[in-house]
């Protein structure tokens, strides 16, 4: 090694931390001269995978159609139209083939896990052709027993050793405590997974957040 450093015109340690990868980024003139030296090419000092073009993960394009808010009452989940838009996320693999799409989450009612403005990923139930899990995050509608709104929201799926079911927030505010009971009905007219007043509609799968500004 030290007549490698003397050849170069370099020091043994800088010599040394290039060789056995320790340097973080040593300049392209170091590296061709203890190539030099070596005989060898600057690609086997340092390794072929780090100077070839690094392989892009491939993109899933999905589109942003709502937004799910606990609290408030809504008559659609979806928003016109023209006022959707597409985010690219990473195409992992999970659940090939199978549909899915985005809603803004907006509000505190899980803001441990999924504060305002984070888009989360969803697939129906329905495409996924089973049941929700424990564990698991889901988008839920509960339907108000006076008019045909309904409640959107993310929330966490408890199913307990008796089998009743409960959605739970995440939340820092007192006012989103509480659970939410789901008598384990079944299938709910072939598009979510309930009770008529509560539907357990989708899947998270995925989520997209955009930083924010820190607060103190």
């Amino acid at each position: 090694m030290r007549k490698v450093s003397l050849d170069a015109g370099l020091s043994e340690s800088g010599v040394k931390h290039i060789i056995y990868g320790s340097s973080v980024s040593p300049r392209m003139s170091t590296l061709e001269r203890i190539a030099s030296v070596l005989g060898v090419s600057v690609a086997e000092i340092v390794g072929e995978q780090s100077f070839s073009a690094a392989e892009p993960m491939p993109l899933l394009r999905v589109p942003v159609i709502g937004k799910v808010q606990a609290g408030v009452w809504q008559d659609a989940l979806e928003v016109p139209f023209a006022e959707r838009y597409a985010i690219s996320i990473p195409n992992v693999g999970d659940y090939p083939g199978l549909p899915r799409y985005g809603l803004k989450v907006v509000g505190d009612s899980m803001n441990r896990v999924f504060p305002e403005g984070t888009i989360v990923i969803v697939i129906n139930f329905y495409d996924l052709a089973r049941p929700p899990r424990h564990g698991e995050y889901v988008v839920a509608e509960r339907r108000s027993p006076g008019s045909d709104c309904f409640e959107a929201t993310v929330k966490a799926v408890q199913i307990r050793d008796d089998g009743r079911i409960f959605l739970w927030p995440k939340s820092t505010d007192p006012n989103f405590q509480a659970p939410i009971e789901v008598d384990n009905g079944g299938w709910e007219d072939g598009d979510g997974w309930g009770v008529p007043d509560v539907i357990i509609k989708g899947l998270v799968v995925a989520v997209y957040q955009v930083p924010t500004i820190a607060t103190f």
